[in-house]
């Protein structure tokens, strides 16, 4: 099971961005097509949109989602940080810095 840690930075302005409404966070993989080269991103999505293979991971702030079938892809120790220079998130492992610009869609 992929273990996932939110920065304060992070926490507060995925906060912000939930601030009065039902959403949840979910961390996708984005395949291409067949490629198996995805791009991490994070979306908030209606409560309704979670498919059958979705699962929550609880963080050190809220629960994150994340498709069963993709956690192949993910390390098992993530962190999710936010930079203020560049407006835009960084989804790293011990390993790896895996996207280090990483949207936020709404």
């Amino acid at each position: 099971m992929v273990n996932i840690t939110l920065t304060p930075e992070a926490a507060n302005q995925i906060k912000k961005k939930l601030a009065g409404r039902d959403l949840d966070l979910k961390l996708m993989y984005d395949i291409d097509g067949c490629s198996l080269s995805g791009i991490p991103t994070l979306r908030l999505m209606d409560k309704q949109e979670r498919g059958s293979d979705e699962i929550s991971v609880q963080t050190n702030e809220m629960p994150v989602w994340v498709e069963k079938s993709k956690l192949i892809f993910f390390d098992d120790h993530l962190e999710i940080d936010f930079s203020e220079q560049s407006h835009t998130y960084q989804l790293a492992s011990a390993a790896e810095i895996l996207n280090g610009r990483m949207s936020l869609l709404d």
